[in-house]
């Protein structure tokens, strides 16, 4: 199996990073709902104070989350700038390319 460059690989990548990156934020918060709901309950609180301590441990989540969720969208736009770079630099080079004449044999055998 040859294999051969493909952005759009690298852009599927980069986009399932970005999706990640958004459930990890939901499930950092989700998480530590619960852990808040368990530890208020472990105090005997009860009523609205289980719901608060819930909400702030939640919160607290969610900051958790979005540091790591930063670090994956970080990297799809690393990936994504590789793409562009690539095809900037590739434009460019067949252009230069383009602009050199073809070489002709009477120039290789007077070059010899």
């Amino acid at each position: 199996m040859a294999v051969h460059y493909d952005p759009s690989i690298i852009t599927k990548h980069a986009q399932a990073l970005y999706d990640r990156a958004a459930g990890i934020i939901f499930a950092w918060g989700f998480m530590a709902f619960i852990v808040g709901v368990v530890v208020t309950k472990a105090m005997n609180a009860q009523g609205l104070f289980v719901l608060i301590g819930g909400l702030v441990a939640a919160l607290i989540g969610v900051m958790f989350g979005r540091g790591r969720a930063f670090a994956l969208q970080l990297q799809a736009q690393v990936a994504l700038c590789q793409v562009a770079t690539e095809a900037n630099t590739r434009r460019a080079a067949e252009a230069a390319l383009a602009a050199v004449p073809p070489v002709t044999t009477e120039q290789v055998n007077r070059a010899s």
